[in-house]
């Protein structure tokens, strides 16, 4: 339901319920941004052109495309249907004014990230213009704003242009109703418009050259819709919310990605805020620094200090002397954050000071976190009389809040009482809520403001570090992501890595066979007592950065809760244990004592700075194939990274295996290639930066060729025909092209950029982390190994996307007409039940409400269609608790709520149903055990 805004604000309307009306023939928009460096521009406003050609030819092609609008730099697709414009947006090819071919690279691999939507779902709005009058439909908080700047956009009196303001809070929709209006004055049709996913996640990287300083993937916003810049209109007053924290500094955004709309100027001050909280509270843990006495220090705002010291007091973390401390017992977490800002929303402006003191507690046998107190002090100048009502109220406020950043549909209140009422087991216990509001007037009570929530999910991911030595980078917060991270640390179980047992297995044939070996033992090179890094460029470390990130040599490098590239990951083998090693440029322990020489060495034949042999785990087979500059690059990044003094472990190997020499042996058999790649002159520059890539840092062969019995990778046909990694099934790229729904070179990309295919399903498993690091590369590279992996044999020239991307469709949109008429077979029946009652909601594309995040057709989905059941087992059990995006939303483990008959009926049904001219799976519950026994892959 909806209520009239009242077209006069200085004049007392009392407003009216309607509901949105049944809206027949109703299309969907899709905007064509321009790259955000130009909507950063001030040219806009002079109604500069930003593009100097747009071809639609494309987009008008799509069935169901009604218009392509373009109004001034305003351009756009509607269509019948929301996909539908979606795809033909997809296909606008736009010449941009002074763009840059390729904006930099925004690196958040060691940063924080919040979802805009943790409020509630994806935001949207209706238009339409009838009988001169504009309706909009929307859920807004600035609804008079919204009426003012459509005012300037439409031409339109005030009395002319109706809002309808949702009853019920859903997401800030004022940008989706300003589009939503312009075109539904050019079609007047209605309009429907929703927000893009992509656009959800707020992610920023503390700059260590700069003390608190933060680059950001999102301009905060524009004070207006982008619309309005678009069509040439922009507001000058100071929007949102401004943090003015003394430790927080200033903010970057030349690696932004989007704009942030009207509204989420909240959101960005909140991800600021988590960002910064939980940054200086790990730093200050990682120094033995108390954070809550070094607040204290730091804070000079009088105000802030007392207002710190008085929510201390109030949770009962202070001292006999009255002297604040952060607490300490065993199985509790204790966490604390403070924020400072201005609220520019309020007229006037108000300054907010609010501070959290929140604990913890650590169920060690359930491994459950649950809130035991939270104690909220907030102050401002804004002040109401004060009432028992008014403190009720505000408690019920905290309890909603920190109940969403816990990801829950409930506050913490209701929770509670929900555990009261069940059965089952375990389930949150009552959480005590504190709340310090005092006064300096007589009976008056401070106004609780939005603003004052901002420091709750940085106070709990600093709690949970506390309780679980785990940090939390991303809110809504996932508690149960780390407790399975504490428990996998606690039990000393770490991720296997049965790719590494052939390679094993065949040092100790070489070990024991080969009695001829080149040069088992090589000579040490000397360190060097200091590398001068100031002969290195920033484009050179760009590069090198680049590198690793395509090497994913943050990945293996790095335990759980550890330092970056500070080593310790233990892998877990038969034959004992192997850590990875410090590859920081600290030189007692890490590699800063190491020439390039040594580093090349290392990097192109397997040989330690020492002279040992390095295992092949680490892949200097693929390494070898990097080019000199590459490599130099890369030498140059990780030597201007922050060294880490962490000891390397010792391998826990016994004999033969823990004979290097004995690898020589093996680098005879299966190292044979160690040059650089070779440019093929036959293939075309697209292939060739691809198969670079493939072959050299991307080492995609290490888990998807498989290998011989002596652990070398196979070559000829077997290329890239599928191998084993982690417990997972890495599937055959060599028939990419022929698969039941053929990858095109357009899906392979979206899949390596974004970890998502429509046609082929989410990225899961050992893949997760690679798709995080890959889209962090330029376009380019991205796309060259999506067009080298669909022509390994090779191809003139790029086929064109437009094409493909039809055909794939109609084949998917077959498949999936074929699934859902499939007849299922009595004996098949218990399957079914287990997949409507837990996997439909989310997997049935023609039922069940729209989601948050991806929605994997089943149909064409890998996993179904393998000749092996572990990768879906793996997801099934396991989920998915950290996607390689967060936009694609998680998916629950079922674990401990399915067992093994259940766990097969459901595989028999979904074999049958989505994969029915394939060959039944065999041994079913002896897999699932196997699989269940592991800790999966986080």
């Amino acid at each position: 339901m909806y209520t009239v805004v009242p077209g006069n604000q200085a004049v007392t309307v009392e407003t009216r319920t309607v509901a949105l009306p049944a809206l027949e023939h109703a299309l969907y928009g899709a905007v064509v941004y321009p790259p955000l460096s130009l909507l950063q521009q001030p040219l806009l406003a002079n109604h500069q052109p930003l593009y100097s050609d747009v071809d639609w030819s494309a987009a008008q092609k799509v069935p169901g495309v009604v218009k392509c609008v373009a109004q001034q730099n305003f351009l756009a697709v509607l269509a019948a249907q929301e996909t539908t414009a979606k795809q033909a947006k997809a296909l606008v090819r736009v010449s941009w004014v002074g763009a840059a071919s390729q904006a930099p690279a925004f690196n958040d691999a060691e940063g924080y990230s919040w979802d805009a939507s943790v409020d509630n779902g994806l935001a949207w709005s209706v238009a339409q213009y009838e009988h001169e009058t504009l309706h909009v439909w929307l859920s807004t908080a600035y609804p008079h704003q919204l009426r003012d700047e459509l005012m300037v956009l439409t031409s339109l009196p005030a009395e002319r242009i109706q809002i309808y303001q949702s009853v019920e809070p859903l997401t800030e929709a004022y940008d989706e109703a300003v589009q939503a209006a312009v075109l539904a004055l050019q079609v007047k049709q209605p309009v429907v418009m929703r927000a893009e996913s992509g656009l959800q996640t707020i992610k920023l990287v503390s700059l260590a050259s700069e003390s608190g300083a933060w680059e950001s993937n999102v301009v905060p916003g524009l004070g207006t819709s982008v619309a309005a810049k678009l069509l040439g209109w922009q507001t000058k007053d100071k929007q949102g919310v401004q943090l003015a924290t003394e430790y927080v500094g200033d903010r970057r955004y030349n690696h932004a990605q989007w704009l942030a709309p009207v509204g989420a100027q909240r959101d960005y001050a909140a991800a600021l805020t988590f960002a910064a909280e939980s940054d200086f509270d790990e730093s200050l843990r990682t120094h033995g620094v108390d954070p809550l006495q070094e607040r204290l220090v730091q804070v000079q705002d009088e105000r802030g200090r007392r207002l710190i010291q008085r929510a201390a007091e109030q949770a009962g973390w202070v001292n006999d002397d009255g002297i604040a401390y952060t607490p300490k017992k065993q199985n509790h977490g204790y966490g604390f954050a403070y924020v400072k800002a201005y609220d520019y929303e309020q007229k006037p402006a108000q300054a907010i000071w609010s501070a959290w003191a929140v604990e913890l507690a650590l169920d060690t046998q359930s491994q459950q976190l649950s809130l035991q107190k939270v104690t909220v002090a907030f102050d401002s100048d804004q002040h109401i009389p004060q009432s028992d009502v008014q403190q009720t109220q505000i408690k019920h406020r905290i309890s909603q809040w920190a109940g969403k950043l816990l990801g829950h549909s409930a506050g913490l209140e209701e929770r509670a009482a929900q555990a009261s009422d069940s059965t089952s087991s375990p389930q949150p216990v009552s959480t005590d809520i504190q709340v310090v509001n005092q006064s300096a007037l007589v009976g008056q009570a401070l106004a609780w403001s939005a603003t004052a929530e901002l420091p709750a999910a940085a106070a709990i991911a600093n709690a949970v570090k506390d309780a679980t030595q785990v940090r939390l980078h991303h809110a809504p917060l996932d508690l149960s992501l780390a407790t399975q991270r504490w428990a996998i640390a606690t039990q000393a179980k770490a991720k296997s890595s049965k790719r590494w047992l052939g390679w094993l297995a065949g040092a100790a044939s070489a070990a024991a066979g080969l009695l001829v070996v080149a040069s088992p033992w090589r000579p040490a090179i000397p360190p060097v007592p200091r590398i001068d890094t100031s002969i290195f460029s920033d484009i050179a470390i760009e590069r090198g950065r680049l590198v690793a990130l395509a090497g994913d040599c943050m990945v293996c490098h790095t335990a759980d809760g550890q330092a970056t590239n500070a080593g310790g990951l233990a892998l877990d083998t038969p034959f004992g244990k192997i850590f990875t090693t410090n590859i920081t440029p600290d030189p007692e322990t890490g590699i800063g004592t190491w020439s390039y020489k040594a580093f090349e060495r290392a990097m192109r034949d397997g040989i330690h700075r020492d002279g040992s042999h390095l295992y092949p785990a680490f892949p200097y087979t693929s390494y070898a194939k990097l080019s000199d500059e590459d490599l130099q690059s890369l030498y140059a990044y990780l030597m201007t990274q922050e060294p880490v003094h962490a000891p390397n472990k010792p391998h826990e190997l016994g004999f033969p295996f823990n004979f290097r020499p004995a690898l020589a042996g093996w680098n005879t058999l299966f190292h044979t290639d160690r040059q650089a790649y070779q440019y093929d002159e036959g293939q075309t520059e697209l292939w060739n930066r691809g198969a670079y890539l493939v072959n050299s840092s991307g080492h995609c062969m290490a888990c998807h060729s498989p290998r011989n019995s002596l652990g070398g990778e196979k070559k000829g046909k077997y290329f890239l025909a599928g191998g084993e990694v982690d417990g997972w099934e890495a599937p055959a790229l060599n028939a990419l092209a022929t698969a039941d729904v053929p990858w095109t070179e357009e899906a392979l990309y979206t899949y390596l950029r974004t970890g998502q295919s429509v046609q082929h399903g989410v990225a899961a498993g050992p893949m997760g982390p690679i798709i995080e690091g890959l889209a962090e590369l330029p376009e380019y590279d991205v796309r060259a190994m999506s067009h080298y992996l669909l022509n390994l044999q090779g191809r003139a020239e790029s086929v064109a996307a437009e094409p493909q991307i039809a055909a794939a469709n109609v084949q998917l949109q077959q498949v999936e007409q074929q699934a859902q008429t499939q007849l299922t077979d009595v004996w098949l029946m218990p399957g079914r039940s287990i997949y409507e009652g837990a996997c439909m909601v989310c997997h049935d594309s023609q039922s069940g409400p729209a989601l948050f995040g991806a929605r994997p057709s089943l149909a064409v989905n890998t996993s179904i269609q393998s000749d092996s059941p572990d990768n879906l087992i793996q997801v099934i059990l396991h989920g998915i608790t950290r996607p390689s995006s967060p936009a694609l939303g998680n998916m629950p483990a079922f674990k401990h709520s399915l067992n093994n008959q259940q766990m097969e009926d459901l595989l028999h049904y979904l074999r049958k149903q989505y994969a029915p001219d394939k060959k039944p799976w065999e041994n079913i519950q002896t897999k699932v055990q196997s699989i269940r026994q592991q800790p999966g892959h986080l």
